[in-house]
């Protein structure tokens, strides 16, 4: 009698378990962290990639996915390049040009707006008022094209074309084309001041150099400072294709596509401030 009792005990408890199994099989996976109101919109597209762009989405911040050109952009995205690449990011109202090493957040709110946090990005739009740009402790609203660099505490813009008012500190300054301003953080604006002049003398210059691809061509022209940043351009387009941070002539760079493509060059002074870009030279790339 005892041994019967014993094995249904068991028996009882074996079910138990196996129920408690089933159950435990059948429950629902935790929810994701719900996304914040606004975030997930797809508000634009990847226009261009040269090299890596990578984007970390809402609500898991902090992985990484790589991005082609084509892929849509939406609000509550970062976006991230690496330290040789250049990436367009196309709006309906304006172009965001992302230059090496450079993170942009586009913030889930409801008033759009566009957050640089480290690296050089350009803004190009025809309107009178492109989205609100944050950038350290200050913002940046305008139309036209603006250049802005961000560094451990200093913002530097540079407005190429149009008008811009820069804000921080309780004090707005407006920068018009040719002219530009720094801010420091916890500082209001610095007054404007004239664009350096563009650097002068390139070679290869209109005369085209002729390159077979995947080997580097050197390009030389009259330096106007330490620091230049150099652009490569389609032959009839005004996209920038690759974007590079450099020192003094010469620079050797490789075009990585066959076709004749412009080149051009801007200064940079100390405070990070650009020169309008030099005239364009050619380069030709061919396969022999």
């Amino acid at each position: 009698m005892a041994g019967r009792a014993m094995r249904s005990l068991a028996a009882v408890s074996a079910l138990a378990l196996a129920a408690t199994a089933r159950a435990g099989a059948q429950a629902p996976a935790p929810p994701a962290p719900p996304r914040p109101p606004g975030a997930g919109i797809a508000i634009g597209d990847l226009g261009w990639a040269a090299r890596d762009i990578e984007r970390s989405e809402l609500p898991k911040k902090g992985s990484w996915v790589r991005l082609a050109a084509g892929d849509k952009l939406r609000t509550g995205d970062t976006f991230r390049t690496s330290d040789d690449a250049t990436a367009r990011l196309d709006f309906p109202w304006m172009a965001v040009t992302l230059g090496s090493s450079t993170m942009l957040t586009i913030p889930a709110s409801t008033v759009l707006s566009t957050v640089l946090e480290q690296g050089r990005a350009e803004f190009a739009g025809p309107g009178r008022d492109i989205v609100k740009i944050r950038v350290g402790d200050g913002e940046v609203r305008g139309g036209g094209r603006l250049v802005l660099r961000r560094s451990a505490g200093r913002t530097s813009a540079t407005a190429l074309e149009g008008a811009f008012r820069v804000r921080a500190a309780g004090r707005t300054v407006e920068i018009n084309g040719g002219e530009g301003t720094v801010v420091m953080d916890g500082r209001p604006p610095e007054a404007p001041a004239p664009l350096p002049a563009p650097p002068r003398g390139l070679h290869p210059g209109r005369d085209p150099a002729y390159v077979r691809l995947g080997q580097p061509v050197d390009l030389r022209w009259t330096a106007g400072g330490p620091s230049h940043h150099v652009e490569i351009l389609a032959l009839k387009a005004d996209e920038v294709l690759l974007g590079l941070d450099v020192g003094a002539p010469p620079v050797r760079v490789e075009i990585p596509w066959l076709g004749t493509y412009r080149w051009r060059v801007s200064t940079r002074d100390a405070r990070g401030i650009e020169s309008p870009p030099s005239a364009d030279g050619l380069i030709c790339s061919v396969d022999r």
